[in-house]
């Protein structure tokens, strides 16, 4: 049955409904292969294509998948009979070949490739290393000698212009990480976009896909590059690659025909042997060409092989064999698309024939288009007199030169237009390029075993540690984990010496869990996939004394050394995407997805994989990923430097989010304007009234949960000791809502100073530079309060008279309240309750109360240089003066936190309540309390939304939609999220550095300007997806949660 959604990956401008129809059938029939036994899928494999034809009335610039033969188009006709009766005869034979250029190599390279395209008037080019720039640079410069056709241009791409173009340009996953992708509809997006970048640099044939189906574990030229050992699995994304390239305008080659899969041997060194019986050939090795050959792949490879089932001629390569290219490719297949051959300087075809031979024999065996010949003047030389003799009939010399124009036709070279460099790099590294790089990596990791369900780890409280083998410094994956929680990183060579052993075994042995990563791995078995047996032998070890999670950047063969050990993450490749994705989905950030493309032992047999699901943790990811823009968060990064550059803040941190992914987190400016100190992401910061929302109101609405208060209750009944008071028939809905008449704020420190025309000094019987006895309340460094000041401040709130009105006037004396309620209600101070219920159970570790006394003083930017309290700097010590006289812990100021914490905390709430697959609040409380006051026009439960009185100040930035919900801080911060849009907005600074008069933060409106960058970027039609189609998990009763998307 098909799936009953289907998810949208591709939207392109002018597909009507019909077509986008069509699409997602073709998405939900790839689905069903996916699940469908193997018997089966060929069918599956003809329908889809079929269905998929429809296509091609989206108006995609498409290279047809029709065969290379007259009849078809009567302008194609014509042009090619004018072409060809134009040519001369060398310049036919010309058309044939297809020579090698670089675009790093120095000007005798440079000539030698003029030289020949001159005096041969070849047809083609095959690019090879070099940058974009340049190779566009020298494509012009060699189009331009051309005299009536232009050249036909390629490159081996296997994996994008990557695989070439090194320095500039994208390099995607191989196809065997690709091979274990379920979706193959990313196989068609990542042809699309290959097919883009080939197309703007003027590269009309991509030499991919691999359709080889690589079932030797030990073969050192295929390898990864295939998509797997399935054919079915192998002939179905082929298609998706080739179809995404071709329906594109880049003509797709399949490569190494007949098969070369089944090799030990590398055909650029000699030649390779397969020794299977027709039968078996059929049913393996050319399953996949002979598909791809019946749904219009536009060319074919032919591979230097020795089949003998094919041909019996002595160390016969399959590229100058007629069985193999004429009869079996082209008639028994019927194949009418190009035949290119295989380098042909390569020793698998060179070690047994002569330059000039090998190119004779090639076209006697068919091919059309000749690659890398050794020698042209030998090569023009043997085919003229193979021609001569008779050996090669005229006729099919002329046949193979029509094809050829055939396909330059199709492919646009009737004519040459110079091409731009003009931002080059840029637009091929565009962030949407880029955005698909991540998606592959994340749809191909495979969770090999998941014994217990222990991933994703969802107990942060676990001791853990992190080694990886293989690297010499921290490794992207190893600081992606210090985002979710922060353990002993350690980093260890491929070989572990006998003390280094003890070392680490001695450490790691100890802890709960050790999360071992695999670096620097070879893709061959004659390696020993790069690793050690002091490795492998240290691995066995410490499996044997604690719980090790695996994670394996490299190839998936290298499995068959780990069937000890339980849970194995494949994450394929060492690059640093796969590296941040795979630590990701250790926490649950993303989910996993992906199957073993091969076997590579008992328990790592092909299609093994554990599915999981993500557990809604903060993931971290491209704008485009999420229906943003990149592009648009430049402005956020110029507002941020404005900021500096007027003297607004000294520095600051920025984040953005959506959908539970941080797509943007980026640090400005220094601690202090002696710029003595860069400011780094992950600094933490003062959250002055931020702490209403993360602190105050998050505690309140856990005691709500349980049933502890209610908001229309008089508060006297959680506090007895205000009978009497006029503070007693408050209710907690006013009070959070700063409409229950509380007096703004109370000064309560001037009583505790003296102060003089020269100085300000704290009162000896109030304050002590020690703690020591009774004067154990810290204030700042090196300065304590006297312990029974707490309650004078508490009593002195109760005294207060209140306004002669009930309407709204923002007050911090109500959070003052709020946290002695947590306190008298739960028996912890509002810090350890917090830090029980919420921040240690989530995993955050730099948000909390009091930094001083577990944060690095280096990472803390400092408040303000207190000159009228406590007369220093005030570093890691709350800069609201009332709540540094409660220790530093209050419901209205105190809290501390890096963005991505505190993003952390926005996020469960925008999960109403859900987070890293735990419930901590209930839905309805979330509800409850992100809602305004019935008579307010902006104010909610503790939480800022936004004035919906177009009259009243607007106090955020007018894009942000009324159900938004947070809070601004004095110190300089912001935080809201939307559930609306799904995004969260997090500005950190010290504004108040070094005085707190400074208002041009608010005065020049940074806040509201940079939350509405983050509007500006959102896109108006998102790809979809897992994140943003995910779940959250019912109710333990069996009630379905209402999600935030």
């Amino acid at each position: 049955m098909l799936s009953e959604k289907v998810k949208t990956y591709t939207k392109l401008a002018g597909r009507n409904d019909e077509t986008l129809h069509q699409i997602n059938l073709v998405k939900e029939m790839q689905t069903q292969l996916n699940q469908t036994w193997r018997p089966r899928r060929l069918n599956l494999i003809l329908a889809i294509t079929a269905v998929a034809g429809f296509l091609m009335a989206a108006g995609l610039p498409q290279y047809p998948s029709t065969g290379l033969k007259a009849g078809q188009n009567p302008d194609e006709d014509r042009w090619v009979d004018s072409m060809f009766n134009v040519l001369t005869p060398d310049e036919r034979l010309g058309q044939l070949f297809m020579i090698r250029a670089h675009s790093d190599k120095g000007a005798d390279h440079i000539a030698g490739v003029e030289k020949l395209i001159r005096e041969y008037h070849v047809g083609a080019l095959c690019f090879f290393q070099g940058t974009p720039v340049k190779q566009v640079e020298l494509t012009n410069r060699y189009q331009a000698l051309t005299r009536h056709i232009p050249l036909m241009v390629a490159i081996d791409g296997e994996w994008g212009l990557g695989m070439r173009l090194k320095e500039n340009t994208i390099s995607y996953p191989r196809q065997l990480p690709l091979g274990a992708i379920q979706d193959n509809w990313l196989i068609y997006e990542f042809g699309k976009e290959v097919a883009r970048q080939c197309r703007r640099i003027g590269i009309h044939v991509n030499f991919a896909p691999v359709a080889d189906v690589n079932n030797n574990a030990a073969n050192p030229v295929i390898n990864t590059r295939s998509f797997g050992e399935d054919r079915y699995n192998v002939a179905v994304k082929s298609n998706m690659y080739a179809k995404g390239m071709q329906d594109n305008g880049v003509m797709a080659c399949a490569k190494h025909f007949p098969g070369h899969g089944d090799t030990d041997v590398d055909s650029h060194l000699d030649l390779p042997s397969i020794t299977h019986d027709r039968a078996r050939l059929d049913s393996i090795e050319l399953f996949p060409f002979r598909e791809l050959a019946r749904q219009g792949v536009g060319s074919f490879m032919i591979a230097h092989l020795n089949v003998p089932a094919l041909d019996t001629g002595m160390n016969r390569p399959t590229t100058l064999s007629r069985y193999t290219v004429t009869e079996l490719l082209r008639k028994e297949m019927g194949f009418e698309g190009l035949a290119f051959t295989d380098a042909l300087e390569m020793k698998g075809v060179t070690k047994h024939f002569k330059p000039g031979e090998v190119e004779a024999e090639a076209l006697l065996a068919g091919n059309d288009m000749l690659v890398l010949p050794e020698s042209m003047e030998a090569a023009f030389r043997e085919i003229k007199r193979y021609i001569a003799e008779g050996r090669i009939a005229q006729a099919e010399v002329n046949e193979h030169v029509k094809r050829v124009l055939r396909a330059k036709y199709r492919l646009g070279l009737t004519t040459f237009a110079p091409i731009s460099t003009d931002s080059l790099d840029q637009q091929l590294n565009s962030p949407d390029a880029i955005a698909l790089k991540w998606k592959l990596y994340e749809h191909s990791l495979t969770l090999a075993r998941n014994k217990g369900n222990l991933l994703p780890i969802k107990k942060m409280s676990t001791d853990m540690a992190a080694l990886s083998i293989g690297a010499s410094a921290k490794s992207k994956f190893q600081a992606r984990l210090e985002s979710y929680k922060k353990m002993p990183l350690f980093q260890s060579p491929k070989e572990i010496s006998s003390s280094e052993r003890s070392r680490l075994l001695q450490t790691l042995g100890k802890k709960e869990l050790v999360i071992v990563s695999l670096h620097g791995m070879s893709s061959f078995a004659s390696q020993g996939y790069g690793l050690s047996k002091s490795a492998l032998d240290f691995l066995e070890t410490l499996a044997r004394r604690t719980q090790v999670v695996l994670v394996v950047f490299g190839t998936p063969y290298s499995l068959r050394h780990f069937d000890q050990i339980d849970p194995v993450l494949v994450a394929y490749e060492d690059d640093p995407i796969a590296q941040d994705l795979a630590a990701q989905a250790l926490f649950g950030a993303i989910g996993i997805s992906g199957r073993l493309p091969v076997t590579a032992s008992p328990l790592s047999k092909f299609n093994t994989g554990v599915t999981t699901s993500p557990v809604f943790k903060m993931g971290y990811n491209l704008p485009e990923r999420v229906g943003m823009s990149t592009a648009a968060f430049e402005k956020m990064d110029r507002l941020a430097q404005e900021a500096i550059a007027v003297g607004a803040t000294p520095g600051c941190v920025v984040l953005a989010a959506k959908d539970g992914q941080i797509v943007y987190h980026k640090a400005f400016g220094h601690h202090t304007y002696s710029k003595t100190q860069a400011t780094q992401a992950d600094d933490v910061y003062d959250l002055a009234s931020v702490t209403k929302i993360a602190g105050g109101t998050l505690a309140l609405m856990k005691l709500y949960d349980d049933g502890l208060v209610d908001l229309e209750t008089p508060i006297v009944k959680y506090l007895p000791e205000l009978a009497g008071s006029n503070k007693a028939d408050l209710l907690l809905r006013d009070i959070l809502a700063h409409r229950a008449g509380l007096q703004p704020w109370l000064p309560f420190y001037r009583k505790t100073v003296e102060k003089t025309p020269e100085e300000v000094v704290v009162k000896d019987h109030y304050y002590c530079p020690d703690a020591i006895d009774e004067y154990d309340i810290p204030v700042a460094s090196n300065l304590y309060l006297r312990r029974d000041y707490a309650d004078s401040v508490w009593q002195e709130i109760i005294a207060s008279p209140l306004l002669p009105t009930r309407g709204y006037r923002y007050s911090d004396l109500g959070f003052y309240i709020v946290a002695r309620m947590v306190h008298r209600l739960s028996g912890k101070t509002l810090d350890a309750y917090l830090e029980d219920n919420f921040f240690c159970p989530m995993g955050l570790e730099s948000i909390g109360y009091n930094p001083w006394q577990r944060v690095e003083l280096s990472r803390i930017a400092p408040t303000e240089y207190d000159a009228y309290f406590r007369m220093q700097k005030i570093q890691g010590y709350v800069h609201d003066m009332g709540a540094a006289m409660l220790g530093g812990v209050s419901g209205h100021a105190g809290l501390f936190a890096n963005a991505e914490d505190l993003a952390a905390v926005l996020q469960m709430l925008l999960n109403y309540g859900y987070y890293g697959g735990q419930r901590y609040l209930d839905p309805a409380t979330v509800k409850t309390f992100a809602a305004r006051h019935p008579a307010s026009t902006r104010r909610g439960m503790g939480f800022d939304m936004r004035q919906m009185d177009a009259r009243m100040h607007q106090n955020v930035t007018t894009r942000m939609s009324n159900e938004a919900f947070g809070h601004d801080g004095f110190t300089g911060t912001s935080a809201w999220a939307d559930p609306e849009t799904g995004t969260i907005f997090i500005l950190l600074s010290n504004r108040t550095y070094p005085s707190q008069k400074n208002s041009k933060l608010s005065s020049q409106r940074f806040r509201q300007r940079m939350q509405s960058v983050v509007y500006q970027s959102l896109k108006a039609a998102p790809d979809a997806e897992e994140w943003a189609q995910a779940k959250i998990p019912p109710m333990e009763d069996g009630g379905i949660e209402e999600g935030n998307q």
